[in-house]
């Protein structure tokens, strides 16, 4: 019987026996693959899952089992009763088992290109058995000859073997059936006899061929499935050749027993003759791969790819799954380089090898002087089960060695034949080694291979340690036991970096990050590691004891050294920075979650106000989650309609009249109600979300106050200011944009005032200039918010033209208080010196408005005169005051009146007198 399976290792094999399931423990999954939806797709998910949950010798003895009781069940059912053919020539069944036996071990392997077809005579005595033997003795020999064959000729295990038997079993019974269905077994064979035995021979073919592509695929081996048509081709052809000469054997012995001889003779001889032909081919074929091997090292100039294509060609040629080379160093305190070529793996190319010296095959190989046989132990060569090992010796020294690992035909092994051709092989290598400066390549492949390594563990923008480094450290450090101080990381976020490159380009932030990389060098020490972990991310590892008092230090000492600006472009620039403090007190955190609470802590620190430090508590990371997902919300507010425009009116601190509003944004939140800017602001500058929120504000509050045109002093309409956040500025199209709402709500530019932080305006840049030239050139007005609080000077005063200053609410303090007063009494005379309109933020009490008078303060805005409140609300609130004014003038006239007439009377009363 002739069957074609394939391995796992993916090489064609045809024989009776089962070759296909190995005991690697690794095997390549291949096949179709395709899209898979619904629930049909989730229902076969789920049985791979519970499949591959199942032990791989359980999955074969069940397959086994099955095939058991299916053959069990054809025989008692239909053959048990059959009385067996009726025949002159009495064939006893142990001859037969001995054929069987004989003809299986008798095999016959063809190599073609990556496949592997071997076959035998197998078909010949089985196929004579069905006319001569009773379904029961035919049965006997089958198995017994097939079990002497698998256990004298391949030592197969007892899981295979019992397969390989149930399969045996399988298809001599579904033969058997086919035979005593179709044909007449009470005389001489004649075509119906003929046809009814190729029936059974290729339906066996066929099962066979299912069977064994089943196994190997619940071993675990490349689903084998697509690749039976191609098997059971060539299956069906031998076994075709194979049941003609078995049909020619059953005439003679019908005819006259003893003129078998005659069949058998030319029979062996074409076998015989075959077998040589096949030899003297493979001898040809591996000159031809021996010649080639030579010619590698000519072609790759490069030692590396040279080696990957001399193992790739030692596999093809001695039909191997591994083919390994270990170059040996001459300082044994060096790592040696190991290169693997797998089939159907990629290559591993100059890996570093440890501690060889104490391998039981480094001290073979150093002992022997030819190629040996070499069988690994438990614990050593993992995936490796028999290997030919040949040194790599030079004129004077070893260089190495070569291995050749695991045939890919199961159950074949290595001859003395492939350890001939090993040794040819490793001279020619050795040989190509030591004549193409072997030493040489290697000092500079290792000079490549560590600049190779520091490329990949160091940031090339400041030569520091990069995040898979930085983890890697943390992790030594919190797996070793000897120090007593505790691992810490500082986590360091630069504050406010993006508007260096916004404003000044990246070319600056580059050199900004370069900078603060070397004011970090200085602050530590050589045994602590800084490392930048990303865009303006830095981190620090150092030990500390449980007060982290040296922590804390090390961050001051760092923020410290942030407040001295950066020279860059010509220019000072400022930036802080934020940092997170986490602490493995109980060594049981690993290195990612030790980094990601410093990061946690940063974010806390940058949220309560940044360019300050916080130490991570546990609580903290509930809080970051908590501020992700408002991040996910916020990023759908506009959408939703979630967010409104409120308006705050500012007023004529002398008169009390209205004379603008301020536009500030609120969320109202679906389920946390309405959220003022001070929460969610921040973070849409972090995000990116504040371009769409503040085009969508500055679009409706222009639309609004272009309604407000009857309200305001003398009925020339009120201002409105809108905020402008840092990110916008930045736009290129800002101006355009600007000048396209003004257009489209028909406000005037006039009544428009865009309101920014000193930290926006900071950053003294020709750009940020020309933009803000540009925006006044439209008519509209620049307000410096919370005046007093940032980078305030007179220089860029001077340099950015503005119209307006807010006092900040920081310095409206109490009415009785003459310090907090005195700083908003040099800001009032500063903008009155420059020409320059203020507006006090933050009025709420009587006592302070009297103050603000007394100072000369122009504007005020606050919750003494009004809260920020709806478009509708402020509407009725303009309304009633300018009502209140109407009433007020009225009375006034009314009062003149009388005034008049009270006057006219008494000169009159003195005339008369």
């Amino acid at each position: 019987m002739v069957q074609a399976i394939q391995h796992p290792q993916g090489a064609f094999q045809l024989s009776t026996r089962i070759r296909g399931i190995t005991d690697r423990g690794h095997s390549t999954r291949s096949g179709p693959t395709g899209s898979r939806r619904g629930d049909q797709g989730r229902s076969r998910a789920l049985f791979a899952a519970v499949f591959r949950r199942i032990p791989v010798t359980a999955r074969i003895w069940s397959l086994t089992l099955v095939l058991t009781a299916m053959a069990t069940a054809i025989y008692l059912v239909a053959l048990r009763s059959q009385p067996g053919p009726h025949v002159q020539f009495q064939l006893p069944w142990p001859v037969l088992a001995f054929a069987v036996a004989l003809a299986e071990l008798r095999v016959v392997e063809v190599h073609f290109r990556r496949e592997t077809h071997s076959f035998s005579l197998s078909e010949f005595p089985a196929v004579v058995g069905l006319f001569f033997l009773s379904p029961g003795e035919y049965l006997a020999a089958l198995l017994v000859g097939s079990a002497a064959a698998l256990i004298i000729g391949e030592r197969q295990r007892v899981m295979k073997l019992s397969f390989n038997l149930a399969n045996v079993m399988l298809m001599a019974v579904v033969s058997l059936t086919i035979l005593y269905q179709f044909a007449a077994l009470d005389g001489p064979p004649h075509e119906r006899s003929w046809l009814a035995a190729f029936a059974a021979t290729q339906v066996a073919t066929v099962l066979t061929a299912i069977t064994i592509a089943t196994v190997i695929t619940v071993s675990g081996g490349a689903p084998q499935f697509e690749k039976l048509p191609e098997m059971v081709k060539f299956g069906s052809l031998v076994a075709f050749a194979n049941t003609s000469l078995a049909l020619l054997a059953v005439s003679i012995l019908w005819l006259d027993p003893s003129l078998l001889w005659l069949l058998a003779l030319p029979l062996v001889i074409v076998f015989l003759a075959y077998r040589a032909y096949v030899s003297e081919r493979e001898k040809h074929e591996r000159l031809e791969l021996l010649y080639q091997s030579s010619r590698i090292f000519q072609h790759s100039p490069e030692l590396d790819s040279a080696l990957v294509a001399l193992l790739e060609h030692a596999r093809a040629m001695f039909r191997a799954e591994l083919a390994e080379v270990v170059l040996y160093p001459r300082n044994p305190d060096e790592d040696a380089l190991r290169t693997r070529s797998w089939h159907d793996g990629e290559p591993e190319i100059m890996v570093p090898v440890r501690a060889l010296v104490e391998e039981r095959l480094y001290a073979r190989v150093r002992a022997e002087s030819a190629p040996f046989f070499y069988v690994p132990g438990p614990s050593e060569l993992a995936g490796v089960q028999q290997a030919m090992v040949s040194p790599l010796r030079g004129e004077s020294e070893l260089i190495g060695s070569l291995l050749i690992a695991n045939r890919l035909t199961e159950g074949t092994n290595f001859s003395e034949d492939d350890l001939r051709l090993l040794e040819t092989l490793a001279n020619q290598a050795a040989s190509a080694l030591e004549n193409g400066h072997l030493e040489q390549s290697l000092a500079e492949l290792s000079r490549l291979k560590e600049q190779l390594r520091y490329q990949a563990y160091h940031d090339p923008l400041t030569n520091l340690p990069n995040r898979s480094l930085f983890l890697e450290r943390v992790a030594e450090r919190l797996a070793d036991p000897s120090t007593p101080r505790m691992p810490v990381v500082l986590f360091l976020d630069l504050d406010d970096f993006k508007i260096v490159n916004d404003t000044l380009g990246h070319a600056a932030g580059d050199r900004l990050l370069s900078d603060v990389a070397d004011r970090l060098r200085n602050v530590l020490r050589a045994e602590d590691v800084a490392a930048r972990l990303g865009g303006d991310e830095f981190a620090v590892l150092l030990d500390d004891d449980r007060d982290l008092a040296r922590s804390m230090f090390v961050a001051d000492r760092i923020i410290d050294a942030f407040r001295i600006s950066f020279q860059i472009q010509g220019q000072e620039i400022h930036v802080g920075a934020s940092l997170g403090i986490a602490v493995a007190r109980m060594r049981t955190e690993t290195a990612d979650e030790l980094l990601r609470n410093a990061d946690v802590a940063m974010y806390t620190a940058k949220e309560s106000g940044k360019n300050r430090v916080a130490i991570f508590e546990p609580t903290m990371h509930t809080a970051i989650v908590a501020r992700h997902a408002l991040s996910a919300e916020l990023s759908k507010s506009l959408g939703r309609g979630e967010l409104a425009v409120f308006y705050q009116p500012i007023i004529d601190l002398q008169t009390g009249i209205p004379t603008g509003v301020e536009a500030l944004v609120r969320w109202r939140h679906p389920v946390r109600g309405l959220v003022g800017p001070d929460e969610f602001i921040p973070l849409a500058e972090e995000t990116g979300v504040i371009l769409p929120i503040g085009a969508w504000v500055l679009r409706e509050a222009c639309a609004q106050a272009a309604e407000w045109s009857a309200f305001g002093r003398d009925g020339l309409g009120l201002s409105v200011t809108v905020n402008l956040a840092a990110q916008q500025l930045a736009e290129a199209t800002f101006v355009d944009d600007l000048r396209r709402v003004m257009r489209e709500t028909g406000l005037p530019p006039g009544r428009l005032i865009l309101e920014m932080t000193e930290t926006v305006m900071f950053h003294d840049t020709s750009t940020t200039i020309a933009r803000l030239e540009a925006i006044r050139e439209l008519g509209v007005r620049i307000a410096i918010d919370d005046f007093g609080t940032g980078y305030s000077s007179l220089g860029y005063l001077r340099r950015f033209k503005v119209d307006i200053l807010k006092i900040a609410r920081e310095f409206i303090g109490s009415a009785d208080s003459q310090e907090e007063w005195a700083f908003a009494g040099a800001i009032v005379a500063l903008g009155r010196t420059l020409g320059l309109a203020i507006i006090a933020e933050g009025i709420e009490e009587p006592r302070q408005l009297e103050r603000l008078r007394g100072l000369g303060c122009e504007f005020g805005q606050g919750y003494l005169f009004a809260r920020p409140e709806t478009a509708e609300t402020v509407t009725r609130y303009l309304e009633a005051e300018l009502l209140r004014r109407a009433s007020l003038r009225s009375h006034e006239r009314g009062a003149n009146a009388h005034d008049i007439s009270v006057t006219i009377a008494g000169r009159q009363a003195r005339a008369s007198a």
